[in-house]
């Protein structure tokens, strides 16, 4: 005897499994989206700070703003290292290097 299409328990264990699967996956998603834009900020504080170094050899200016994908990274250079202030996620975080 052969059967032409899937049964309702199979159709409905095929629904929980998938149920299951994007409960997993989409908070993941979402945390590994947020990771990365902060990263990305982090990594754009980076480069405002080897801006604000080669303005202090070249120029001699000790203090400045960037900005980079309308985020505004305020670095300065105290002496021995360049520092970098900006706003992630309405915190005010620190770079010195």
């Amino acid at each position: 005897m052969s059967q032409e299409g899937l049964t309702l328990v199979e159709t409905l264990l095929a629904v929980v499994i998938l149920f299951f699967l994007s409960l997993t996956i989409i908070p993941l998603t979402f945390n590994m989206k947020q990771q990365i834009a902060i990263q990305k900020v982090q990594t754009h504080a980076a480069e405002a700070a080897f801006i604000g170094a080669m303005k202090y050899k070249r120029y001699g200016q000790t203090s400045g703003m960037q900005q980079i994908d309308d985020v505004q990274f305020q670095w300065h250079y105290d002496g021995r290292q360049v520092c970098v202030h900006y706003d992630l996620n309405n915190k005010n975080e620190e770079l010195c290097v």
